[in-house]
């Protein structure tokens, strides 16, 4: 990894400090961020790329990567390991420019976050299972996570969930157990999920992950199309 600019995490709003039972929570297997860098404020390294907690669009991905991968960032003395894949990141940096040139259809600022949180599976490589996510301990704590950024987000009214993970959080989170578990259903039929929590109106939309390969490059910037057609008609009501 190597030095690169980053966008200034959190413009606009006061960020609440990640509480304690995030940043002591354990589970086999996997590793908690925090364990490696204490004194990290942020629960989402990819606010370096989005990173408006005032936003009213959380941006869910799948996960930051593997623990080897921040473990060697530390090793080589990044200033801030904790942070997006940027251009010299390989298949990182790939996902992220396809990331920018989607979410550029929708006006204003976002927060990029994952289904996994601060939480980094420790078995290497990208684009694989993430064992133990749907099951408990992991599952119901990154819930609660959830539910967390959810509620601290004061203007949230959008969850884009790139992939199956996100989504299956989100709509659990939104009180649908039954389309938790649709994902490709919804996301192929472009079609957003409405929900309500604590008193916020919620709209989850369903879209492939940018790191996607095969078939799915071509639907991905059709979906993102309709994300954005549906977001900018929520804003003219």
């Amino acid at each position: 990894m190597t030095k690169f600019d980053v966008r200034k995490r959190n413009s606009g709003t006061e960020r609440q400090r990640v509480p304690d039972w995030i940043r002591d929570f354990r589970c086999q297997g996997w590793t908690n961020v925090f364990d490696l860098l204490p004194d990290e404020e942020h629960l989402y390294g990819t606010e370096t790329l989005f990173g408006d907690w005032n936003s009213s669009i959380l941006l869910l991905a799948k996960d930051w990567g593997s623990t080897s991968v921040l473990e060697e960032a530390i090793r080589d003395g990044e200033p801030r390991p904790w942070r997006h894949a940027g251009p010299d990141d390989g298949f990182g940096w790939r996902t992220n420019r396809r990331l920018l040139d989607f979410a550029a259809m929708i006006p204003g600022d976002k927060l990029y976050g994952s289904a996994a949180a601060s939480m980094l599976f420790d078995a290497p490589g990208a684009s694989r299972e993430l064992k133990g996510f749907y099951t408990d301990p992991l599952q119901t704590f990154l819930l609660n996570v959830l539910r967390w950024v959810l509620g601290t987000m004061p203007h949230v009214e959008w969850v884009a969930c790139l992939g199956k993970e996100a989504w299956f959080l989100t709509c659990i989170t939104l009180s649908n157990s039954v389309a938790a578990n649709q994902f490709r259903q919804y996301r192929d039929s472009y079609r957003p999920l409405e929900g309500v929590f604590v008193n916020k109106k919620i709209t989850a939309f369903p879209l492939y992950h940018p790191a996607a390969l095969g078939n799915a490059i071509n639907e991905m910037e059709t979906g993102w199309r309709a994300f954005a057609a549906a977001f900018k008609s929520s804003v003219k009501k």
